[in-house]
């Protein structure tokens, strides 16, 4: 109740004492300069989008599987995504990636699904990449790469979690200036930016605060039980970090068993370029995404915190 009680009403334009607090924890915590915090993570990815300067008649490559945040992030900033393949550690194929490069390319959307940290091949630096790393709060982002931004969520149902919320961070100070410019209410004081009124609020801020206290144990319980429960089902997901869910694959037809046996849920989303809106319009669709497809055809997917 502190931030109602500190008489602290209105937000600052460069935020109010838990919002102020909250980014030197979060640059700390993840030892990197600037960090802004938002109000949600789909916020703070249409916020760095604009950042790195996307705009109209722009690309961006996007992996065709993952929530539908990632793909509307990115007509939000008016450009289009190009849904690419994903490879079996469910993050970008590269190799398809590069494939769908063109001059139209503006940035590159890598999201760290269920708790994946993939890395970028050297190709790609050239590119602004966004990392989602929504499902992912203990990526690191790597120095030297002034046009990476890392965007985390901190929506109810992840990891840590402040209700609804988000926070991006990088290594470049005109970067996080410009997304201060677009989280700001309306706020126009560069010559490509009006702002949009994404600001975290205190009372978010100061459980977000109590939330990242907390992120180590948590991902250490969470990682424990992942080892256990891997062993005692006899399944594993390799190279999952995070485990904000735990991916389990099988035959179709063997799919509800499997999804049964585990307590899991058959599937995890459709292919984006399969949901209405991106299906209607047909300048965002692509042919269908062979092992993208088979993916979802096979997937089962257990929630550590309905598990235990």
């Amino acid at each position: 109740m502190s931030p109602l009680r500190s008489g602290y009403l209105a937000t600052s334009p460069i935020g109010g004492p838990q919002c102020e607090a909250f980014e030197r924890e979060l640059e700390s915590h993840y030892d990197v300069p600037y960090a802004r915090v938002l109000n949600s993570a789909t916020s703070a990815l249409h916020a760095a989008l604009v950042a790195v300067g996307v705009r109209r008649s722009d690309e961006v490559i996007c992996p065709a599987y993952s929530m539908s945040g990632t793909a509307a992030a990115i007509v939000h900033a008016e450009a289009t995504p190009i849904f690419t393949e994903i490879g079996d550690n469910y993050c970008l194929d590269w190799t398809d990636t590069r494939s769908r490069i063109t001059n139209h390319t503006s940035a590159i959307m890598l999201v760290h699904l269920f708790g994946h940290h993939s890395n970028v091949p050297d190709w790609a630096a050239q590119f602004a990449v966004i990392h989602d790393a929504a499902q992912a709060p203990t990526l690191r982002p790597e120095r030297n790469f002034d046009r990476h931004i890392w965007v985390y969520s901190l929506n109810q149902h992840k990891i840590i979690n402040c209700g609804e919320g988000g926070y991006a961070l990088t290594y470049s100070r005109g970067m996080a200036d410009r997304i201060h410019a677009v989280r700001n209410h309306g706020e126009c004081f560069t010559d490509d930016i009006i702002g949009h009124n994404y600001r975290m609020t205190e009372m978010q801020a100061a459980i977000g605060r109590e939330e990242l206290a907390v992120l180590d144990k948590r991902m250490k319980a969470r990682r424990e039980w992942a080892k256990n429960f891997g062993v005692h089902h006899g399944i594993r997901d390799i190279d999952n970090r995070d485990w904000f869910l735990f991916p389990a694959r099988c035959a179709p037809a063997e799919r509800g068993d499997l999804a049964r046996r585990i307590g899991g849920r058959e599937g995890y989303h459709v292919p984006l370029y399969r949901l209405p809106y991106f299906f209607a319009a047909r300048s965002y669709s692509c042919q269908m995404l062979p092992n993208t497809e088979k993916i979802e055809s096979e997937i089962v997917v257990v929630d550590p915190l309905a598990a235990q």
